[in-house]
């Protein structure tokens, strides 16, 4: 009896804890944990510093269209604009009561380099450069002297003696006229060795030299080509920018032969009468200025020559009626003289 109701509590026992564990309210989930989301995307990219965007200017007291001196300037500066990239401007017969305020107004507006095309720009110069340190100026055919100006000139006296060399072999009368510009050293240095080599080959040669007092009067140039057809001459040598094609034109009327610089190749001008052109290559002395500015090594109260060695002064086509005999000679010159066993007065 007992073992009987002991086992009936045993069994009610068990099935309360059944009840018991089945009722218990489940355990409560843990809280999902999410991984923090993968960075994906790509780095930004690092943008490389822009180029230096540089800006050249330049100045003429005469006109760009004068198919010389001036218009070898504007060349000069599209030949940057060209072949580096630059931005370019320029303010062409400026006067000389304007020439400190063009100046000034370029470096204002941060121009890197201002190249002023002349001696007669000196004094602007002066006035100028030194309220701006930071822009470089560059003085063409003279030299001024500050710590951001820089000089270049051309080797003077080397264009006069191969052009009076050919000048002393042409003439038939032995009378050559000069027509040169302005009484200045720049051009009497190529006047004065014009006597020396035509009398190396001519010692007969008569060679009187007239001055224009201008570069650009195209009548008083030709008054004083006129002048100079006067007296007889058979070869003239014009030195000018732009009365020189007017002066050609009259020579070529009268017969007589040209030798021109300094600057333009004249044959294509008057292919009959030039018999060969005295050049200086203004465009590349632009562009190596400009090229030297740009890899850091353009330095003020400097003064860069450029010459027949550096490949910047020389002679232009010959004319087709010029004997083989007279291009030989004067080509032999040349070599003599750029091997160093020729002396033509010339420093």
């Amino acid at each position: 009896m007992k073992a009987r109701k002991l086992t009936q509590l045993l069994l009610i026992a068990t099935i309360g804890m059944v009840i018991f564990v089945a009722c218990a309210p489940a355990p409560a989930a843990a809280p999902a944990t999410s991984a923090p989301a993968a960075n994906t995307a790509a780095p930004a990219a690092t943008t490389a510093p822009a180029a230096k965007k540089y800006k050249v200017a330049m100045v003429t007291s005469g006109p760009t269209n004068d198919q010389g001196w001036n218009y070898d300037a504007l060349r000069g500066i599209q030949a940057i604009r060209d072949k580096l990239g630059w931005e370019m401007a320029y303010s062409e017969n400026v006067p000389a009561a304007q020439q400190e305020n063009v100046l000034r107004q370029y470096a204002q507006q941060n121009y890197d380099l201002i190249f002023a095309h002349g001696y007669e720009w000196g004094d602007a110069l002066k006035a100028v450069a030194k309220d701006f340190p930071n822009v470089m100026f560059a003085q063409i055919n003279a030299t001024t002297q500050g710590s951001n100006i820089v000089g270049t000139s051309f080797k003077y006296g080397e264009l006069g003696y191969f052009t009076g060399m050919a000048a002393g072999l042409m003439t038939k009368n032995n009378k050559i006229g000069v027509v040169a510009a302005q009484d200045a050293p720049q051009v009497t240095a190529d006047t004065d060795t014009m006597k020396t080599g035509a009398k190396a080959v001519n010692p007969n040669a008569d060679v009187n030299v007239s001055f224009v007092g201008s570069w650009d009067d195209v009548v008083k140039g030709g008054q004083v080509a006129q002048a100079q057809i006067d007296r007889g001459v058979d070869v003239l040598i014009i030195m000018g920018n732009a009365f020189t094609p007017p002066a050609i034109k009259l020579a070529q009327d009268k017969g007589i032969k040209v030798i021109a610089g300094w600057t333009i190749e004249a044959y294509p001008l008057a292919p009959n009468t030039i018999v060969t052109s005295g050049i200086q290559d203004i465009p590349d002395v632009y562009l190596n200025t400009a090229q030297q500015l740009q890899d850091g090594k353009l330095k003020g109260n400097t003064t860069n020559v450029f010459g027949w060695k550096e490949k910047a002064q020389y002679l232009g086509h010959w004319g087709d009626f010029v004997p083989q005999s007279v291009q030989d000679a004067v080509q032999k010159a040349e070599a003599a003289y750029l091997a160093g066993t020729l002396d033509i007065g010339v420093k």
